[in-house]
């Protein structure tokens, strides 16, 4: 799978299943205390076709398939430091994953956050509330990290690009079709 692929396809991938083995989990969506998007950027809907399968991303809606998802019942959106947040609760345990999503001008980018020592030591030094482990209730169960940053402390965590990040951006459809 080429780089410019990887982060697209790992967000789609990720809605469609909902992912049942975040390694991450926040306590509430985030950025914490911001209001959620109404609706779907402008410049993120569109068609995006890419080996074979449609995304449709409506006003409030993704299409895959015949699956639709609706913003603020299947997931959230809400907006920091140049950033779109997409919040996805994680229904084994109640908490949330979180893919922070980084827009330029003509294209973006998808971020997700993965337990990585070297990154969980960086966020037990930023945040004022140490990452617990936890395992799930779920059969069979997994082992997960919850973080509960302040709205400060994400903003950091955007700003500094402490989330893992493809190195290629996918073409923003803004309202037409694109292929990858």
């Amino acid at each position: 799978m080429s780089a410019s692929r990887f982060p697209w396809t790992v967000l789609l991938v990720t809605l469609a299943l909902f992912s049942c083995t975040p390694k991450v989990q926040f306590n509430e969506p985030m950025p914490p205390g911001r209001m959620n998007l109404p609706n779907i950027p402008k410049a993120m809907r569109g068609v995006i076709i890419e080996d074979g399968e449609r995304w449709e991303f409506g006003k409030d809606t993704l299409k895959m398939g015949d699956e639709v998802l609706v913003n603020g019942e299947d997931f959230l959106l809400r907006r920091m430091a140049g950033h779109i947040i997409l919040s996805q609760p994680v229904v084994e345990t109640g908490r949330w994953e979180v893919f922070p999503v980084r827009k330029t001008k003509d294209s973006m980018y998808l971020g997700y956050f993965e337990d990585h020592d070297v990154f969980l030591k960086r966020m037990s030094t930023l945040l004022s509330v140490t990452p617990e482990p936890e395992k799930s209730a779920s059969k069979p169960s997994y082992r997960y990290h919850v973080l509960s940053p302040t709205a400060k402390e994400f903003k950091v965590i955007l700003k500094e690009r402490l989330y893992e990040e493809g190195d290629n951006g996918v073409p923003l459809p803004k309202g037409g079709e694109v292929r990858p």
